[in-house]
This record gives structure tokens, sequence and C-alpha cells, in this order.
């Protein structure tokens, strides 16, 4: 299921996740059935919830392209968001102000709006600080806007934050500041294992609760760590390959204008999955059978189907080659000289490189 594209900012793509759209219509059927007078204010709580959320992860990319790191997609979350960069800070205090940038911005929005009820005569329940019914904070939370905005920041940045574990802001904040003592890889495996056991944690809170939500982010958190101690494990074994190894340089070249269905035929013929597309003027497209729609075209120009992607230079190293393949989804990237198109590297076969570094030899 793909997520929903919501526009650019900035020149960032902007998207919406299933699960975000599958969680509101979930809750928004649920209340219109069970307590229609409700479905507004819902709606309500969930549109600020979404724009919390976009702000979040906008705060995160505004530093991390301050930061020289370029971010083309946001995919928007229920507990947060994803931004999808060219690359992964390796600088310590690059991630740390990337990370800590979101959950500020949300703090600060809370402190803005404590500001502003304190100093002017805006409707704000001040009598459930004083209030242990949950009925009435349930209340004041439907009822009163500006509490609304005020305790999904405090909630969103709170957790984001305050939760040591990874692939959370909190998780990269330790992280950063653990690296700067004793490294990148040692300081990301212990990050994740704290990680699982806030999850495993979470996860047990959430089944003697029954809280369905609870149990999605213990697995959301358990996974996420773990995928993100393989990345940078693979990133610090291949770093010292030398590109130049696992260069094909007889790839496969499709002229704009082919039609798709020949396009498919040489692939099948070759047994391959992927190749490149010349879209002219030195510019090259992938294109990748497995990212074909069932209704396509087969007359179609296969053009119309490939992905455009950056080059990368023969001088760039393993680790950040990997890195593109992981961040932008590719199944391979063209390789320029001195301007040029000399071959192509498959992720197949930086990956076969990784494992061939870390399986263990026999004596």
């Amino acid at each position: 299921m793909r997520s929903l594209s919501l526009g650019k900012i900035f020149g960032i793509k902007v998207e919406l996740h299933w699960s975000f759209l599958l969680i509101i219509f979930f809750i928004v059927i649920s209340t219109a059935a069970i307590e229609p007078q409700s479905l507004l204010p819902t709606t309500m709580l969930f549109f600020f919830l979404f724009l919390s959320v976009f702000l979040h992860e906008l705060t995160h990319s505004v530093v991390s392209i301050a930061r020289g790191i370029k971010v083309h997609k946001i995919v928007l979350l229920p507990i947060g968001g994803v931004a999808l960069t060219d690359e992964l800070p390796d600088n310590a205090m690059d991630e740390f102000l990337i990370a800590i940038s979101g959950p500020l911005f949300n703090f600060l929005v809370v402190f803005f709006i404590f500001l502003s009820v304190s100093m002017l005569p805006l409707p704000f329940p001040w009598h459930i600080f004083s209030s242990a019914n949950v009925g009435e904070f349930e209340k004041a939370v439907f009822s009163y806007p500006l509490f609304a905005i005020l305790y999904v920041n405090f909630i969103l940045g709170a957790f984001n934050l305050l939760l040591p574990a990874l692939p959370l802001d909190g998780g990269r904040v330790l992280r950063s500041l653990l690296s700067m003592r004793i490294g990148y890889l040692k300081a990301t495996r212990i990050v994740t294992m704290l990680s699982a056991f806030v999850s495993i944690f979470l996860f047990l809170v959430g089944f003697f609760i029954g809280s369905l939500l609870m149990v999605v982010i213990s697995a959301f958190i358990f996974f996420g760590a773990k995928e993100e101690e393989r990345v940078v494990e693979a990133k610090h074994f291949i770093k010292h390959i030398n590109i130049a190894r696992v260069i094909d340089t007889k790839p496969l070249v499709l002229d704009a204008s082919v039609p798709l269905g020949f396009a498919v035929e040489e692939l099948l013929t070759r047994n391959s999955l992927a190749c490149l597309v010349d879209l002219g003027n030195n510019r090259f497209g992938v294109f990748d059978l497995s990212e074909l729609p069932q209704n396509a075209n087969l007359t179609a120009p296969v053009s119309r189907y490939a992905r455009y992607v950056e080059p990368i230079d023969t001088s760039t190293s393993a680790d950040k080659v990997l890195e593109r393949f992981l961040t932008r989804g590719y199944s391979l990237l063209p390789v320029f000289s001195s301007g040029q198109l000399i071959g192509v590297i498959l992720l197949d076969a930086i990956a076969v490189s990784y494992t061939h570094l870390t399986l263990p030899t026999k004596a």
C-alpha cells in the first residue's frame, strides 16, 4: 500500500503514510457510529495531530538542509514521521541538532500557547490542572482548540525525545552524545540494546492495559532499531571497499523512446530486474520491473516508467553508495567519471561485498 502524496514544500516531497490514513479512517468511522456528536472535535484533534507531525518533521528537514544534508521526502506517521535524506549524518553534532530540533519545536509550541493564554483573555481550561478527573480532561481536549494543540504537541515532543530508543529522536540524541566518546558504531549498538528493552516494556504495558497502539509502537521501535543497527554496521564494514571493483562497465542502457514492452523483454532475456534509461543531456533514469504498475501501457515509452537518478562519481566511498541505495530505494546507480557514464553499481554487488567482509573465514 502506497503513501498519499501531499505535494512539495521547499522542494521536499510530503507523503502521508497509509497507517496514518488507516487509523484516521478507523477512529472517525467508529466515532461516527458510536458517538456522532464527537465526530467534529475528533476530526479537529486529528487535524492538529497531522499539522504538528508535519511541522515536527519539517523542522528536522530544515535543520538537515542547514547542516548540508539534502532531504528529498517527508513521510508522516501517526507517532511522528520520517525525513528521507540522501545521506545519514556522520557527525555527532549534526545528528544531535537534527534529532533534537523536532521535539524542541513541539515544546516551543507548548510554551507559546501557555504564554499567550496567560497574557490574553483566550478560552483555556485552567481548571483541569487542579482536577484529577479524566473525563474533564478529555472534555477539555475536545472543547478547547488551544488546549488540544498544546496537548498534541506536548505528547508528540515528549514521546519522541524522552524515550531513549531508535529510531525515535530520543534514541538519536542519546547515540549522538555517546558517539562523541565511544564512536558511532559502539554507540549504535548500545542504543539498539536499550531500544529492545524499551520495546519489550511498551509491549508488556500495552498488552496488560489492552492498548493495540502501544503494542504497534513497541514493534516499530524494536524492528526500527534493529534495521538502524544493520545499516550502521554495513556502512562501517564496507567503507574501505574500492567501488571500482564492483562497477558493471557494460550495463544495459535503453533509449528513452523505446517501448515499455521491448524494455521488459530485454530485461527478462538478460535475467535482470533493472536497467538505465538514457533521458538525454547526460541524464539517466532507472527502470525497475519491481516498480512497474499492473496497468502499465506496454506501447508507451519506457521513460514514462523510469525514475531519474543522480549519478555517483568513482571517488564516492562505498558507505556513501550504500546510503544512496537505502535512502532512495534504487536497485542500481549510474557511475560517472569526468562527467561521463562508465557503468553502474548494483545494490546486489554492494550486498555481496558486505557479506564477504563479514562472514567468518575457516581456519
